[in-house]
């Protein structure tokens, strides 16, 4: 073992190591064991560890990592997780509704596809990988304009604006009426506005590790999709993002 490895700092690396890779947790004396240190010295570190959110100490006495070591690990993995742990809850809401449901973020001023889960039946609307939809027009776009500052929305509005369909809403007033209609509901909606004949809906959550926002939406040909409850669509999305959101808190 090098000087380095045995310095404090070393140490301490050699800890969050071990709890990286046993996600269930370790006591203070397994930790030890696994490191090759004294209790003492463990004892010592992991109080360094903890005070700056490296490693967590849980109500069962054992130690697992800490809240930083996440939204560092969720950093380097760019989202990549998020598109991975999103698709089994993307794939109930196709389930149930059999219509295309869809992982969205901010790219800029325009809406980013993450990840996608289509329906096996024949005739449904798809998103398209990389296609720009617009904050003010996608219901997904809306929700996520909904959770920007003011100072955002304000320059957003000065960017040029064009109907989609007749239904498309491109006055400031109107924009911003829906903006505030999906922070009070939590959800937004898009009937007609962006492609003709396609009814959408969307809720948004935040990666508790990262802060980064995303819109969970699904969508449908409105003449079948209006069919269906929009309090039943509405409930089953804001609950597909709580799920995600606790999938994304795990270690």
């Amino acid at each position: 073992m090098s000087d380095l490895e045995d310095s404090p700092i070393g140490r301490a690396l050699r800890i969050v190591e071990i709890l990286a890779a046993r996600t269930e947790g370790l006591s203070l004396t397994e930790i030890a064991a696994e490191a090759e240190l004294g209790l003492t010295t463990v004892h010592r570190q992991l109080a360094t560890l903890t005070g700056v959110d490296m490693v967590r100490k849980t109500n069962a006495k054992t130690y697992v990592v800490g809240d930083r070591v996440l939204r560092i690990a969720a950093l380097l993995a760019q989202g990549e997780d998020v598109a991975a742990l999103a698709g089994p809850v993307l794939a109930e809401l196709v389930d149930r509704y059999g219509e295309t449901a869809f992982l969205a973020k901010l790219d800029g001023s325009h809406v980013q596809l993450v990840a996608t889960a289509l329906p096996d039946q024949q005739g449904q609307a798809y998103a398209q990988p990389g296609r720009d939809m617009p904050l003010y027009a996608a219901a997904s776009g809306k929700i996520l304009l909904a959770l920007q500052s003011e100072e955002f929305i304000d320059r957003y509005l000065t960017l040029k604006r064009h109907a989609f369909t007749p239904a498309t809403k491109t006055d400031e007033a109107a924009i911003r009426a829906d903006i505030e209609r999906a922070r009070a509901r939590h959800i937004a909606v898009c009937d007609n506005e962006f492609d003709p004949g396609i009814l959408s809906y969307a809720t948004a959550l935040r990666d508790p590790r990262t802060g980064q926002a995303y819109a969970i939406a699904i969508f449908g040909l409105g003449d079948r999709f209006g069919r269906v409850s929009a309090a039943t669509v509405e409930t089953s999305l804001i609950n597909a993002a709580q799920k995600l959101s606790r999938l994304l808190k795990r270690p």
